[in-house]
């Protein structure tokens, strides 16, 4: 059985393990094994999760017969627009339902929360961005960011939230 809970400080190193098993995986054939050791020492340290945590991020566990499996953060960029940063889901779970439950449960919570679209970046090459299209998320801006030595080629991609 499927649950997702807010995670908490607590669980910092929980994500941190969680991010260290799944994105080697995920991203080996989207961006170079430095880049994924780089991008995991800058943004999946307990301290860098943390200060996100601090600075507002939400972060979310995905928990599958009681074992965390995944984890999540969003932001809330205004009253009505929310942003998802993270949705990471265990190889072990895919193709299970799993990404839809764990999307379909953080845009619940955002509707609650008065939100009318979730916005989210995606890797250009990344397959997931065919999981966002089939949930309903389109594509509105392509975007090149810099990160340190790096360049980020993403897709904005949008979905409206309100029923």
């Amino acid at each position: 059985m499927m649950k997702v809970r807010f995670a908490n400080f607590e669980d910092a190193g929980l994500i941190v393990k969680l991010a260290h098993e799944i994105w080697p995986v995920v991203y080996v054939d989207v961006i170079s094994n430095e880049q994924i050791s780089f991008m995991l020492e800058q943004s999946y340290s307990i301290s860098a999760i943390e200060n996100q945590m601090k600075e507002d991020h939400l972060f979310f566990i995905l928990e599958s017969d009681s074992v965390a499996q995944g984890f999540a953060s969003i932001t809330k960029e205004s009253n009505e627009i929310y942003k998802l940063h993270k949705l990471y889901i265990h190889q072990s779970l895919h193709g299970q339902g799993a990404g839809r439950f764990f999307i379909t449960t953080l845009e619940n919570y955002c509707r609650e929360q008065g939100a009318l679209e979730m916005v989210l970046n995606v890797n250009r090459n990344n397959k997931a961005k065919f999981f966002y299209k089939k949930m309903g998320y389109g594509i509105i801006e392509v975007v090149d960011i810099p990160y340190y030595k790096y360049v980020l080629n993403d897709y904005v991609m949008v979905k409206n939230l309100a029923r």
